[in-house]
């Protein structure tokens, strides 16, 4: 039941980066966030690779400088996020956050366990384009 709950099915990759859609004025940057839930580990991979085909357009369209896309997979027996970087300004942003340990699959950048878009990830952007990201 759990599964079925966290099921796209029937929407296009556009309507799944926007059903949990955050935009952010951080530092003079206009960033976004998409947040998206998935069961597994493949589910997980699958919609980072869906997103990461779409958001440079929905970048575009939304007139935004940065934006990221979060699947998160929060269950008690599995916890992790990947941060799906539009482009390189975006991968440039989420390899100078420090949330330690990432492993990098060449889409995205997971971390685990599972992180926050409020109280993990804006922070840390947050942090990297107030600092040196501006000089």
């Amino acid at each position: 039941m759990y599964r079925e709950s966290l099921s796209y099915e029937g929407n296009t990759d556009e309507e799944i980066y926007l059903s949990d859609y955050k935009e952010y004025d951080i530092g003079g940057f206009k960033v976004s966030v998409g947040s998206v839930n998935a069961y597994d580990e493949a589910a997980a991979k699958e919609l980072a690779e869906r997103m990461k085909k779409i958001m440079p357009q929905m970048k575009l369209s939304a007139g935004m400088d940065l934006s990221f896309a979060m699947v998160s997979i929060k269950r008690d027996d599995l916890s992790a996020t990947w941060l799906v970087p539009a482009e390189e300004e975006e991968e440039a942003v989420l390899a100078a956050a420090s949330w330690g340990q990432a492993d990098v699959d060449g889409t995205s950048y997971i971390i685990r366990p599972s992180m926050s878009r409020k109280a993990d990830f804006i922070p840390g952007i947050t942090e990297v384009l107030n600092s040196a990201w501006k000089e």
